[in-house]
């Protein structure tokens, strides 16, 4: 359900199983239930819920937190009871403890909604009902209506339940915390999804979660590559090149480095006032990262390595338009290529070429090549909603993801559904054997 953006049918089916009393969300909450935030989280993001998805990483974030505070009740008892062993493995466990998998999900989720929100931030004053209606027949602005109508009153009831269950939960902490004779402990700040997603420096907040990533999961390309992407909104040339650097020493073959490869090339070639000394720097490293090669030489290198794979191809052709927008047509050509032979060509990789064509990364005035890449994607993901033509029929539409979940490796088993391939996928004829690309 999570997985289909269906957060509220997976909140009421996990109340099944809840405590009475309290809503299944702060349940799961109180009960460090992580996965299920994660899901959450990544679903929030989807639909474009920044601030709900922020307050899912922070909640996910915060049980890490008490998770090391926890251990200090064992610090004590280590020593008294001469557990020497057990007390080492426990201290050794708290400097690595935000490399779980938990966390960098969490992490990274967050990262790239504060990105989403430097790059397009929302307006003090958005609403539903700021939706543009000019052109809408009558009845379907009446139906909006209605729907915006039901939503509002949907969410002043869920709001009612949970400041009851806010309240009684705080009753109940205090009776008990009289019983035992303890005193309050500082009360951590409130997370509200409107606060989270109107902030005045996104990339400020990055750092939060960009950190522990630094240094506890190095090894893993998304790490350098979020980096990569605030510094380049920052315009911090030498943390771009030292981020570039590790992406790089990771595997310098992905679609995303060669995207790196070539923004920071052309950031650097358009900085103006910069110090001499940053200026040295620069030149030395790119003289090896780049072996003297420019950005076009250095595309057109990477085009003909990789002919015959999809993630590869739409990121030559942003990156081709990038370079010489006259390109627009062969970019265009290069990145909704669905040939038989290509490898690569999945439910991921489609949709990012979709959002390419209508978030301008391959030019203006798109729409024909548009509404035909979707015709053809729609003949292999017939269930998918984002490629479903305008004029086809939305009874699927409340139970069919628009936007790819994630999908495991081939051959690994989906720990939701049990399935080894989605049953979105495209056929086997055309589905890559390697891994899912960033």
């Amino acid at each position: 359900m999570l997985r289909a953006n269906m957060v509220l049918e997976a909140e009421e089916m996990c109340s099944k199983f809840t405590r009475e009393g309290v809503s299944a969300t702060e349940n799961l909450n109180e009960m460090q239930c992580m996965w299920f935030q994660s899901e959450c989280a990544l679903a929030y993001q989807r639909l474009e819920k920044f601030g709900d998805a922020l307050k899912k990483c922070y909640e996910i974030d915060r049980h890490f937190t008490e998770i090391i505070e926890d251990q200090f009740d064992f610090h004590t008892y280590c020593m008294r009871r001469m557990t020497l062993r057990a007390y080492v493995g426990l201290l050794r466990l708290e400097d690595v403890l935000r490399n779980h998998p938990f966390f960098f999900k969490a992490a990274r989720c967050a990262i790239e909604v504060y990105l989403r929100l430097h790059d397009k931030p929302l307006r003090a004053s958005e609403t539903l009902s700021e939706t543009n209606t000019e052109n809408m027949d009558p009845r379907e602005l009446k139906k909006l209506r209605n729907k915006q109508r039901k939503a509002k009153r949907k969410a002043e009831l869920e709001k009612e339940k949970q400041t009851a269950a806010a309240e009684k939960r705080e009753q109940h902490n205090r009776s008990r915390q009289q019983q035992d004779g303890e005193q309050d402990g500082p009360k951590e700040e409130e997370l509200i999804p409107d606060k989270l997603a109107r902030v005045d420096d996104p990339l400020d907040l990055t750092v939060k979660f960009l950190k522990p990533l630094q240094m506890l999961a190095a090894e893993r390309l998304d790490t350098h590559l979020l980096a990569f992407e605030i510094f380049l909104r920052k315009g911090k040339l030498l943390m771009m090149l030292q981020s570039l650097k590790r992406a790089i020493a990771v595997d310098r073959n992905h679609p995303s480095v060669h995207s790196c490869l070539i923004r920071f090339y052309k950031a650097v070639s358009e900085a103006k006032d910069v110090h001499e000394a940053i200026a040295a720097v620069l030149a030395k490293e790119m003289e090896k990262v780049y072996e003297s090669k420019d950005a076009l030489e250095l595309n057109s290198e990477f085009l003909a390595a990789n002919q015959t794979s999809l993630p590869h191809l739409i990121q030559v052709a942003k990156m081709l338009y990038l370079l010489d927008p006259s390109q627009q047509a062969l970019a265009i050509q290069l990145a909704t290529n669905l040939s038989d032979q290509l490898q690569g060509v999945n439910l991921r990789v489609c949709v990012s070429a979709l959002n390419a064509l209508e978030n301008g990364d391959l030019g203006p005035s798109c729409e024909t090549h548009i509404e035909a890449y979707k015709t053809r994607c729609h003949e292999l993901f017939p269930y998918t909603v984002a490629f479903k033509p305008a004029n086809c029929s939305n009874s699927t539409a409340g139970t069919t993801p628009s936007s790819p979940s994630p999908q495991p490796i081939h051959g690994e088993t989906n720990h939701l559904d049990g399935l080894s391939t989605p049953p979105w996928s495209a056929p086997s004829s055309i589905r890559s054997g390697g891994e899912e690309q960033c």
